[in-house]
C-alpha cells in the first residue's frame, strides 16, 4: 500500500497479543501496515517459566517472536516480572512513553481497565497514561507524537469483564488460520494452556458471529483520544470488516420508548 501506517499492540505477557485477539493484527498486518506488539512483562519469574529449566525464557521468547511473525507482526518483550507491575510502574511507564514516541504509531490497541488480572489492569493504567503524557514523561520531547485512535481489545473469556464493544473486526479463514497457527507456537512450552488459548480464540470469536451476519469477530471498545469527526482511520484502513456491535438499527432505542 502507498499510505502505511504503524501501529502498536500493548499486552502485558509474552502470549498476548497472539493468544487474546490475534485476527485484528493479523489483518491489518496482510494489509501491509507495519504492526508491532510490545509486551512490557516478560514474567520470567512466573512459576511456570521457572519449571522449564536452564533456557526456558530464551526458549519462550523464541516461541513469541515466532508467533507474531505468523501474524507478520513485530515482537518487543521486556524483562519486568510478572505479579509486580504496581512496584517498577515508574520504569515502565517512562521506558514505555520513550519506546511509543520513538515508534510513533497511528492507532494504538491497549488492554481493557476492568480485566480481572492485575497485570493486565495495571498495564492498562500505565499505557493510557503514557498515550496522554508521553512527551512530558522523555528527555527528547519533540520528537514527532501523533497517535490518532486508541482501543481496548478483548482477552480471556474468564478475565474481561464489564465489556460491551463499540465495534466487530470480521475475522475470516485466512485470519483464523494465522491465529492458529501463531498459537500453535507456543505448544513447546506453554503445552495445553496454549491449547486452551486457541479454543478461547475460537469461543469467542464465535460469540461475536450472533451480531456479525454469522461470521466469526473479535470485539473492541474506543478509548479515544477524541470522537474523529470525520471518520475512524480504522474504518478506513479495514473496510467492510469493521461493524458496528449495536444489534439495533437505533442506539439509545429503548430509552425514546
Amino acid at each position: 500500500m502507498n499510505n502505511t501506517e504503524t501501529i502498536l499492540f500493548i499486552g502485558a505477557h509474552h502470549e498476548e497479543i497472539e493468544a487474546e485477539c490475534p485476527n485484528i493484527p493479523a489483518k491489518l498486518a496482510a494489509l501491509g501496515h507495519r504492526v508491532v506488539i510490545l509486551n512490557p512483562v516478560g514474567g520470567w519469574n512466573w512459576s511456570f517459566v521457572r519449571k522449564l529449566g536452564d533456557g526456558g525464557r530464551e526458549r519462550i521468547i523464541q516461541e513469541a517472536v515466532a508467533a507474531a511473525g505468523e501474524l507478520g507482526c513485530e515482537k518487543v518483550i521486556w524483562d519486568f516480572p510478572i505479579a509486580e507491575v504496581a512496584e517498577n510502574r515508574l520504569e515502565i511507564m517512562h521506558k514505555m512513553a520513550d519506546f511509543v514516541m520513538d515508534l510513533n504509531p497511528s492507532i494504538v490497541f491497549i488492554h481493557w481497565a476492568e480485566d480481572s488480572h492485575a497485570d493486565h489492569r495495571a498495564i492498562a493504567q500505565i499505557s493510557h497514561h503514557v498515550l496522554r503524557t508521553a512527551p512530558s514523561l522523555v528527555e527528547d520531547y519533540q520528537r514527532p507524537f501523533n497517535i490518532e485512535e486508541v482501543y481496548a481489545y478483548q482477552v480471556g473469556i474468564n478475565q474481561t469483564g464489564s465489556f460491551w464493544p463499540d465495534m466487530l473486526v470480521i475475522a475470516d479463514a485466512e485470519s483464523m488460520n494465522k491465529a492458529e497457527k501463531a498459537i500453535k507456537c507456543f505448544y513447546g512450552t506453554s503445552k495445553d494452556m496454549a491449547k486452551s488459548w486457541w479454543k478461547n480464540v475460537q469461543t469467542k470469536t464465535g460469540y461475536w458471529s450472533h451480531i456479525a451476519h454469522d461470521r466469526p469477530a473479535e470485539a473492541l471498545k474506543f478509548i479515544g483520544p477524541a470522537l474523529p469527526l470525520k471518520g475512524f482511520k480504522l474504518a478506513k484502513l479495514l473496510g467492510e470488516d469493521l461493524i458496528p456491535a449495536s444489534s439495533e438499527n437505533w442506539l439509545f432505542k429503548k430509552e425514546y420508548q
